[in-house]
């Protein structure tokens, strides 16, 4: 992997860490709800660093 392959990579990977911060910081009061959809998007950003994390690999 080529050093803007890898750059684009951590980009990437940052943004979907970002969104997990948010998602965290707009968090209201506990809510089952919301606590799934939260668990969800959190799901969402970790398979995306996950497939990242394989693409640098290669």
């Amino acid at each position: 992997m080529d050093d803007a392959s890898l750059s684009t990579a951590l980009d990437r990977a940052e943004r979907a860490l970002e969104r997990v911060e948010r998602a965290l910081a707009d968090r209201p009061a506990p809510a089952a709800g919301k606590d799934e959809e939260l668990r969800a998007r959190v799901r969402e950003a970790v398979a995306e660093l996950d497939q990242l994390i394989r693409e640098a690999a290669v």
